[in-house]
């Protein structure tokens, strides 16, 4: 009998298998080296000369390189939803680029008010005449469309008098460059009929001609000669604007408030600074809040942790100046985590013993540590001779080492990706972190299996509070370098933003943290260098923020519904995490 060979099944190309695979992974590296190349380049113009000629530099990428890492665990562990988020962010600054649009419609207002000046030149014998308002080669002014005045003025009609044959060149100019203001002059007679006019001036007449003329925008009529004798008067008020400078204008002031926006903060080294260390603080408290609230314990108690760390930490500080920093530095750190573990187990044992709503103790003894802190630096760390309230300076050996020249980027970086390891592995790898979720899951299912929620529920919050406590370390003993009041300015409540934005995931919060971070230093930078209004810059970071975060709420109660769902339906509690994630 025959029988036909039949063919092996064809095996999948490994190559293609390997890709298929790591899609994500590749993806993920590619954007953040891509990102870490862009940052690096833009701070130093693109001149790798400038670059190795900048005093720590090679830290400098390092952190860089940990931005990119960032971005790789953004693009992983979100998968699909990575790109709503993007989509989102790039929506939300769409959104905030038309309302900067709409407020600088007035940005063209410029041309129409500001300090002038008008002017008859003339080399002929001025004609006495008491009656009249100007004399040759004599400047009057003023100020066009003065804001919040009774009566702005809004043209001049000054008389002159002059010869027949008289040379005479009309000048209505900006006092100075500070002074926009774009002008038109005319020349009338004594009847009010207009004999010339002008709306600009050439580049001759501002270098070389003459010496009072600010740019092109003022108003020359040169060389003109008086036909009679008589009274002349020079009439002088600013061009009316057309729309398409209106338009053109607006267009131009929101560009340019947007590249301060999204280049501001990596233009220099030292605006680079200013974003890392405020990354830094929101991720420890983004951190600290996606803790405690992947048990669905919705403590907002991270300030008053933050204010606890900072004053222990503050404490220690100023009363072991002797002891050399490579041991001081640790104790701080360990003993700033230790007041955030105390004050967080507190809400905790409320809660879990008390059944005390979470959202009142934790506000309410944010209140009792700030006034605490208040009372102790008032009365007892302020000097007696300081003019306001502050501790003195930490001493050298108290300051979190710079790792970075002329910032103030510090050996924080590196206790962050510590902690940013830990709080993963405590999550996924320890049974406290498989109690955390489950209790995050299903508290009812969680105290059936056996779990003690009542000690999860503790020791979460606790935990939450360590990583809080370094946060207020990080402002004491690495910003500030000295307590002060207001040591916070509530920045722990923006840490929630940061903990939503990043779904709860311990290695999302990095990324949601420098970017949220991000928009903080570039809204400074919009106000600083584009002359946005602070009201204006609030209202666009407001915005985006809230449309991005408006996502990911959506994403989150998206997410509860789902576990709800399959509590219901009976699916086990590893169902119930694969929701989750």
């Amino acid at each position: 009998m025959t029988a036909k060979s039949r063919q092996a099944p064809a095996q999948p190309d490994q190559g293609l298998t390997f890709l298929r695979k790591h899609l994500l992974l590749i993806i993920g590296a590619a954007v953040g080296i891509s990102v870490t190349f862009y940052i690096t380049n833009t701070m130093f113009d693109g001149s790798f000369e400038k670059m190795t000629g900048t005093p720590t530099w090679q830290n400098i990428l390092l952190v860089n390189l940990l931005v990119g890492a960032c971005i790789l665990l953004f693009v992983v562990e979100l998968k699909r939803q990575a790109i709503r988020v993007l989509l989102t962010v790039i929506v939300a600054l769409l959104l905030g680029f038309l309302v900067t649009f709409i407020f600088n419609l007035d940005s063209a207002e410029r041309f129409g008010r500001g300090e002038f000046r008008v002017q008859v030149v003339s080399e002929a014998e001025p004609v006495e005449n008491d009656e009249v308002d100007l004399e040759f080669n004599k400047r009057r002014g003023g100020d066009f469309n003065k804001p919040n005045v009774v009566a702005p003025v809004s043209e001049v009609a000054w008389t002159f008098a002059g010869s027949e044959g008289d040379v005479v060149s009309l000048l209505a100019y900006a006092k100075n460059r500070r002074s926009e203001v774009d002008l038109l002059v005319e020349l009338r007679d004594d009847a009010g009929a207009t004999l010339a006019a002008a709306t600009s001036a050439t580049e001759l007449q501002v270098d070389e001609t003459f010496d009072d003329l600010v740019s092109v925008r003022d108003a020359v009529i040169a060389d003109y000669a008086l036909p009679a004798d008589g009274v002349y008067t020079l009439y002088a008020r600013p061009e009316e604007v057309e729309t398409g400078t209106v338009l053109s204008e607006a267009l131009s002031q929101s560009q340019l408030a947007f590249e301060a926006l999204l280049l501001g903060p990596i233009e220099r080294v030292n605006r680079w600074g200013v974003w890392i260390q405020d990354a830094i603080t929101l991720i420890l408290l983004g951190m600290s809040f996606a803790i405690v609230f992947r048990a669905q314990q919705f403590s907002l108690g991270a300030e008053g942790q933050l204010y606890f760390g900072a004053l222990v930490s503050g404490i220690i500080a100023l009363n072991f100046t002797n002891v050399p920093g490579v041991i001081l530095i640790p104790f701080i750190i360990l003993a700033s985590a230790t007041a955030g573990f105390i004050y967080g187990l507190i809400p905790g044992a409320l809660k879990a013993y008390l059944n005390a709503n979470e959202l009142v103790s934790t506000l309410m003894l944010n209140v009792i540590a700030t006034r605490f802190f208040e009372m102790v630096l008032n009365f007892q760390l302020k000097p007696a001779d300081a003019g306001y309230v502050a501790s003195e300076k930490f001493g050298p050996n108290a300051i979190l080492p710079v790792i970075v020249e002329n910032t103030q980027v510090t050996i924080a970086v590196f206790v962050l990706a510590i902690v940013i390891v830990i709080s993963w592995l405590l999550i996924r790898r320890t049974p406290l972190g498989y109690e955390i979720r489950i209790i995050g899951s299903n508290l009812r299912f969680a105290d059936y299996g056996g779990v003690n929620s009542k000690r999860t529920i503790m020791l979460v919050m606790a935990i939450g509070g360590i990583v809080a406590g370094l946060a207020g370390m990080h402002l004491a003993n690495g910003i500030h370098r000295q307590l002060i009041l207001n040591i916070s300015f509530a920045l722990a409540f923006e840490g929630v933003v940061v903990a939503l934005l990043a779904r709860l995931n311990v290695l999302v919060v990095p990324f949601t943290g420098l970017l949220y971070a991000y928009l903080r230093a570039g809204a400074q930078f919009m106000e600083r260098d584009a002359n946005v209004s602070f009201e204006v810059v609030r209202m666009i970071q407001a915005i985006i923020i809230l449309l991005i975060t408006a996502e990911a709420l959506v994403s989150f109660f998206q997410a509860r519904q789902k576990r709800a769902d399959i509590d219901e339906s009976g699916h086990s509690v590893e169902s119930l995490e694969v929701a989750d994630a």
